[in-house]
């Protein structure tokens, strides 16, 4: 987060809220607890295999396959206080990025990775293009979206599968407001 509320950074998002520049972003955001394991796994994906690239294209097979060999590893989150801290860090500074655009005037729409590449609709997607007026803003599909992607998805397993220490996840997570990270 320190670069990105650098002094520097914040005038360059001044600048990009300016009236001259009409600058428009598109805020990503993601499941915190899929981030970390996605970053994880690519981690231990280029320690088991040195040229394992992070995503492969639609239709390379033998990148899709490494990737299935791979998947069996596991990941270990932390667990207690370690990861409320975490989880408490991570979303403050995602809101904090929400707060810095506002204040900085940027014209920006948040979206959810979730909704884009999970959602069993394109709301989201249609969200984006209606934000930037270009592409469909109505009618639009999930298979009509999918059908344009180029890389393929390497990971389709549930948290409960992927995360070894996932009772002790979720023990730490109940009853606390992080508690939906893990079904959302």
């Amino acid at each position: 987060m320190n670069s990105f509320d650098s002094e520097y950074a914040i005038e360059g998002l001044k600048a990009l809220g300016s009236v001259d520049l009409k600058a428009k972003v598109v805020y990503l955001t993601r499941n915190p607890l899929d981030r970390k394991i996605s970053n994880m796994r690519h981690e231990l994906g280029k320690q088991a295999q040195k040229d394992l690239p992070a995503h492969c294209e639609v239709d390379d097979v033998e990148c899709k396959k490494r990737h299935s060999a791979a998947a069996g590893v596991g990941v270990t989150l932390p667990t207690g206080k370690a990861l409320t801290h975490w989880l408490n860090v991570t979303t403050w500074n995602d809101a904090k990025v929400g707060a810095i655009l506002r204040e900085a005037g940027v014209d920006y729409v948040q979206v959810s990775y979730e909704q884009l590449y999970n959602a069993d609709n394109a709301d989201e997607w249609m969200k984006i293009f209606r934000f930037l007026r270009v592409g469909p803003m109505e009618d639009l599909t999930v298979d009509d979206v999918r059908a344009t992607f180029n890389l393929a998805s390497t990971h389709s397993k549930g948290r409960n599968e992927t995360v070894t220490n996932f009772i002790g996840v979720e023990n730490t997570l109940k009853g606390t407001e992080f508690e939906h990270l893990l079904y959302d």
